[in-house]
């Protein structure tokens, strides 16, 4: 390709909006015609993440690069009806478009993350924790920007699909992530694709009572004192906290084995809240995996905060909108270079 060529279809590009003209930094002195620096305008578009938690929705807006441009929380009540847990939501996502300073026809794409088992059409199948949500259709509950295409996706499976891309699993094809806090559950990821299985439910086992998973929370709610002081004192050496956590560290790991044993990782990432104990539960935990398994698999703390679940949903939204935008047959594509 001649660069007159190269040019005009770069400069095609910038007149859609899709490219920028840029000049690299570097202290180098160019030999003969100096070149010209073109690269994808991420401020082209916008996607949005919502996670739609118990307690809780937390929505982060980021450009086409990921790059996170706002956030906002706001509290939800967890017996509430589905259609008034929905309309806080949605005014949580307006208010986070808002304090962008974007129009919604920039929106590309919302991701939206559901306690429970999601179908492919967006629609709950089951929720445990939120029995109101069951049957209801989110994907279309958010279809609040016309034309904009709303992805839903459960919670946990999200959660693992943000390890993979900014995590701890950012360069591992084959791990488990546990995601052990107020509830645990887990997401696999394979040949480096997240495990979803035909319902959408890949990785729950924590509904069978031999996984043990059920005794681990009930163990914690049975401490004298919450999860934070607890752990404080088995780091500091107290027996007795020290032997709380061994017990919820054997619980843990019989579930995690589990599916280790099954699906054979490179490793087992600890994510949620429960990672916040550190090395005062993934050392117990650890021994008693090492013990149930063919192979030592290590356990690794993930390197997410609580907003794990909402950069899923971020992904969810990206891969969406780069499968839609970057295909050469395109319509969006043929769209903005025809404008």
């Amino acid at each position: 390709m001649s660069r007159n060529t190269a040019e005009d279809a770069a400069l095609t590009l910038v007149g859609a909006g899709l490219a920028e003209e840029f000049i690299p930094e570097t202290d180098e002195r160019p030999v003969g015609r100096p070149a010209k620096w073109y690269r994808f305008r991420a401020d082209y578009g916008y996607v949005v993440g919502v996670d739609l938690a118990v307690h809780e929705v937390n929505v982060l807006v980021a450009n086409l690069a990921g790059t996170e441009r706002s956030r906002h929380t706001c509290p939800l009540d967890p017996t509430a009806p589905a259609d008034k847990r929905l309309l806080a939501a949605q005014e949580a996502v307006e208010a986070a478009i808002r304090s962008v300073g974007i129009d919604t026809a920039e929106v590309l794409a919302v991701g939206v993350a559901a306690t429970g088992i999601v179908g492919r059409d967006g629609r709950v199948a089951r929720s445990a924790r939120l029995p109101q949500t069951q049957g209801y259709n989110l994907a279309q509950g958010f279809a609040m920007l016309p034309g904009v295409p709303v992805l839903v996706g459960n919670d946990a499976r999200l959660a693992t699909l943000a390890e993979r891309w900014l995590g701890t699993g950012c360069d591992i094809d084959n791990f488990v992530n546990i995601v052990a806090g107020r509830h645990i559950t887990a997401g696999v990821v394979l040949g480096g694709q997240v495990l979803q299985g035909v319902h959408g439910a890949a990785g729950e086992i924590g509904v069978l009572a031999e996984s043990r998973w059920q005794a681990a929370l009930q163990a914690m709610a049975d401490w004298p004192d919450d999860r934070e002081s607890t752990v404080r004192a088995a780091a500091a050496g107290d027996a007795a906290a020290r032997a709380r956590i061994e017990e919820l560290a054997e619980h843990l790991a019989t579930g995690i084995a589990a599916i280790v044993l099954t699906v054979d990782p490179e490793c087992v990432i600890l994510s949620g809240g429960l990672s916040r104990a550190g090395d005062t539960l993934l050392d117990p935990l650890q021994n008693h995996l090492d013990r149930k398994t063919l192979f030592p698999i290590p356990i690794r703390l993930s390197a997410l905060n609580h907003n794990a679940v909402a950069l899923g949903a971020v992904r969810l939204a990206l891969d969406h909108v780069e499968q839609d935008l970057f295909d050469t047959d395109s319509a969006r594509l043929a769209a903005a270079l025809a404008t």
